[in-house]
């Protein structure tokens, strides 16, 4: 007869090994390593050119770390931590780590310039780094005149904040006009992005006024003070 203590020995060992065996079924994802949001910039073989910009003309590149996993990590923010290897462009300099974090500043040496840029997980109540860290490789190429590429650019008018203008742009100091595309109206002329944008390299340009074009969709020819001209649609105003 099977003795109480042996049964129960055998029940724990059992329930060890199932509890065992499902270990890693209820335990919570590894961590992956965030990366880099590359929507601005123009990629190629996993290398990416945030600018290009010019000698002597501010430049501002946002850099945003994107969380890869949806399981909890335990309160921890994905962060930009700063130049892992290579160099920036003389006269542009790596802002504070972040979720978004920064190069900003005047190029004075034309040339392509690679460096990578680290991505962990940071702990938010300890600051301290969580789980695996990753890299991503980034160019800069910096020119001597009218260097530039405009991305994502969009517009729209609201009847509370007139017509905007937005997008990418890491000459942040250029001077941005818009027109109707079938007509020639000027929308905006000359116009610097609003103080306190960009957020690095984010065109906002507001104006007041009416609907640019009444209340139909129409195309918008956009251009900037170094020579970039597109072609973009405004939809039908938003009231």
């Amino acid at each position: 007869m099977r003795s109480p203590l042996r049964a129960l020995l055998i029940t724990g060992s059992l329930a060890a090994a199932i509890l065992g065996a499902a270990l890693p079924a209820t335990t919570a994802s590894a961590a992956v390593a965030p990366t880099l949001s590359t929507t601005n910039f123009a990629c190629s073989n996993g290398v990416c050119e945030i600018g290009p910009g010019n000698v002597g003309m501010s430049l501002a590149a946002g850099l945003d770390a994107v969380v890869q996993q949806s399981s909890d990590l335990g309160g921890t923010t994905p962060e930009v931590r700063g130049v892992a290897s290579g160099s920036l462009p003389p006269g542009l300099q790596f802002g504070l780590p972040g979720q978004v974090a920064t190069i900003t500043g005047t190029p004075t040496t034309a040339g392509t310039y690679s460096f990578a840029v680290e991505l962990a997980n940071v702990n938010n109540a300890s600051g301290q780094i969580f789980g695996p860290t990753g890299t991503q490789q980034l160019t800069i190429t910096i020119g001597t005149g009218h260097s530039d590429r405009p991305a994502n650019m969009h517009a729209g008018f609201n009847i509370h904040t007139g017509f905007g203008l937005g997008g990418y742009d890491a000459n942040n100091s250029v001077l941005w006009s818009v027109s109707v595309t079938s007509t020639g109206r000027v929308i905006v002329s000359n116009a610097r992005s609003r103080i306190g944008y960009p957020d690095a390299g984010q065109v906002i340009v507001n104006t007041g006024g009416g609907a640019p074009c009444g209340e139909s969709s129409c195309l918008l020819t956009v251009t900037n003070s170094l020579g970039s001209s597109l072609t973009i649609t405004l939809p039908k105003p938003v009231y």
